[in-house]
């Protein structure tokens, strides 16, 4: 009975503060309440408030409770109590003084039942429960690893807010107190948690690692759980003897350990710092920009910071940049490229304050307008290219302290002034390209002509360029295409998998850069596709009917065909129609560093014949992104022995958080995928 005290005590809790209300509704009101509701909550009140002191006295016999702590709440309890049943006699009587101490009573009843609740909290959930003073942070954050202690600065962080509520002075289940080093190397009354051998993992890792459904499971189901991050904190912790007085940079760390460490770190960017103090802006101002051309979205899903993109836009006006200026603290990236901005348009520029990434290649601003982003004081990327700059840019741009990239290629700053200035100013990089550098690279890749990107039998593929006379060459197997190459005639099919590259070539002119593309042959059937966790619900595309669709997303995200996935790895059960052999997959996915999102780092395959029993057959692990700011899409591909399988599953890894080369390294990154192909 002892178990139900839980339960129990909140019967007299709501019964009595709701009898109370009432009373008091009806004092305002000067009007009777009902005897027999009056009588009712009494009665009940009392009744189920003595059941909840037996429950609870038995409960107590069970120890791991603090004495005092507990001493003082059962008393309460039991005045409680029998002031309930006193109350019950006052309004039973007849006298005339048992009528004005009624009420009066009643209220230092409620009181008494306030504090008996707080105290009973706090047995339960830790001090300061009932008022929500112990309220303790679930997530570890630190501002720097380099000379964090593994304990105190992170493991004990983790205990304090996942395990000390249930283990405590006050309350010490299974007599085990992890208040502090002393008592966790002393253990519980199970003894010590830690491994006895190097066979064992212990007793705190196995109560963590049990199902959630296992009442032994750590924490219990109704409390906050570890993140897996938390988990493997504590794994490499007790793998290192549970040191008390060791630093992360004295333990050694594999690649698991240090993603969750990074996972740790606080976020101290000034883009996550406006996030916190800056309101997002209202869709009726986005539309008011997309109405005149401008694209407007934010930087990741539900953030207040905004990327702005009116390239291309010849018709900009000081309307517009006044429109922008009316939520220009939001604005973190103006995009003005190839537009009709100019030196007029510029002095609006200093009105974005929080602006890290400013583009306007190819416009007409000048020396006159790059004067005006001397205010800019969080500028971080500018790009001017195909830009009537001077050197006298040069000076502005080099006096810009937080600048770290700026693009000025084909503008009329001579080499030698870049090399120069690049050779004064090391921590600035100044991105150029001598005049020379595009001397042989003047023709234009071919364009690829086909109806999709999928075929489920064959394809027809065509080649085109503008100028007739040039000569276009292509291989099929992925090798580099040159003039020796298959030269192109007429269309041509390809019944399997492909992957086409194309140049173009003239006499005297050399090749062009590689038209690339691949051509997936698809012709395997599925029952059914699920999606072991779940996207972002503004990149949910068509759930996991989006993967076998044979619908390639767009190099443009919002696109609604591509499944987002932010800060963790995406994971899908596909289900055959029957039974196939197969011995490649291949994965589509998309990188835009710009707007977080990255390339996967790995893929893991399971098979099953049953849908129940896996077992991986493959994993192919693939290298960070280097450094870039290109919008791209790619298929991963994966090799293995041919197997016969009815059932499917994938793991695709991601990043979790931006490189250390990102402008905000640490924050949670993104992958979209968009196309799973079985061959």
């Amino acid at each position: 009975m002892g178990n139900f005290h839980p339960l129990l005590v909140h019967l007299p809790i709501g019964i009595f503060l709701f009898g109370f209300a009432l009373e008091c509704y009806c004092h305002l009101k000067k009007v009777p309440l009902p005897l027999f509701i009056r009588s009712f909550s009494l009665v009940a009140a009392a009744g189920f408030a003595l059941f909840s002191v037996i429950s609870g006295l038995l409960l107590a016999q069970g120890g791991a409770y603090n004495e005092e702590a507990l001493s003082l709440h059962r008393n309460m309890g039991i005045a409680f109590t029998i002031g309930a049943f006193g109350l019950l006699f006052l309004h039973q009587s007849r006298a005339v003084w048992s009528k004005i101490i009624f009420f009066p009573t009643y209220g230092i009843l409620v009181l008494l039942l306030t504090i008996t609740g707080h105290f009973g909290g706090n047995i339960t959930h830790g001090e300061g429960f009932l008022f929500g003073q112990n309220e303790a942070n679930s997530s570890l954050s630190i501002s720097s690893l380099e000379h964090a202690m593994v304990y105190s600065d992170l493991v004990k962080p983790v205990l304090d807010s996942k395990c000390v509520a249930c283990h405590n002075e006050r309350k010490t289940e299974g007599g085990l107190l992890m208040t502090s080093p002393e008592w966790l190397l002393k253990g519980g009354e199970h003894g010590s948690i830690f491994p006895h051998d190097k066979d064992s993992i212990g007793t705190l890792l196995t109560r963590v690692h049990l199902p959630m459904e296992e009442k032994e499971h750590m924490p219990p189901k109704s409390k906050a759980q570890l993140t897996t991050q938390e988990v493997t904190l504590l794994e490499w912790w007790i793998q290192n003897n549970a040191c008390f007085d060791c630093s992360t940079e004295s333990l050694t760390k594999n690649e698991k350990v240090d993603l969750a460490l990074q996972s740790f770190l606080e976020d101290n960017s000034p883009i996550h710092e406006w996030g916190e103090t800056i309101d997002p802006v209202p869709q009726d101002w986005m539309n008011s920009l997309a109405a005149s051309g401008i694209k407007a979205y934010p930087i990741t899903s539900g953030h207040s910071m905004i990327i702005v993109n009116a390239r291309g836009h010849q018709n900009l006006s000081k309307k517009d940049f006044k429109l922008l200026k009316k939520y220009a603290d939001n604005i973190v990236e103006l995009n003005l490229g190839a537009s009709n901005m100019n030196d007029t348009l510029a002095v609006f520029l200093p009105n974005f304050e929080h602006l890290l990434k400013l583009q306007i290649p190819q416009t007409s601003v000048t020396d006159q307008g790059i004067e005006y982003l001397a205010s800019l004081e969080h500028l971080i990327s500018l790009n001017a290219f195909s830009t009537p700059l001077t050197n006298k840019s040069l000076d502005i741009i080099g006096n810009i302290s937080t600048l770290e990239s700026a693009y000025v290629t084909d503008t009329e700053i001579n080499k030698s002034t870049m090399e120069a200035f690049v050779a004064k100013n090391g921590k600035l990089n100044l991105h150029f390209v001598p005049e020379d550098t595009f001397a042989q690279t003047a023709l234009d890749p071919p364009t690829i002509l086909s109806k999709t990107d999928f075929f489920k039998d064959s394809l027809e593929i065509g080649l085109a360029y503008v100028f007739e006379n040039a000569s276009l060459y292509y291989t099929l197997d992925g090798s580099l295409p040159d003039s020796t190459s298959t030269k192109y005639l007429a269309p041509f099919t390809i019944d399997k998998t492909t992957q086409l590259k194309a140049v173009t070539y003239m006499e005297g002119w050399g090749l062009s850069a590689i038209a690339q593309a691949d051509f997936k042959k698809s012709n395997i059937e599925y029952s059914s596709v699920a999606l072991l966790e779940t996207p972002n619900e503004k990149y949910a595309a068509n759930g996991g009917k989006s993967l076998v669709d044979l619908k390639r997303g767009s190099t443009n995200f919002v696109d609604g065909m591509w499944l987002g996935f932010e800060g963790k790895n995406a994971s899908a059960l596909l289900s055959l129609a029957k039974k196939e052999p197969i011995n490649t997959m291949a994965i589509g996915a998309l990188s835009a560093p710009a707007s977080w999102i990255f390339y996967p780092i790995g893929i893991e395959i399971y098979s099953s014949n049953n849908g129940i029993d896996f077992k991986k057959i493959a994993q192919q692990n693939y290298s960070p992104e280097a450094p870039n700011n290109d919008v791209k899409k790619k298929f991963l591909e994966i090799s293995f022995p041919e197997i016969v399988a009815t059932h499917l599953k994938v793991v695709v890894k991601s990043p979790l958080k931006n490189p250390d080369w990102h402008p905000n390294p640490g924050g949670k990154s993104w992958i979209f995928i968009d196309e799973i192909i079985l061959d």
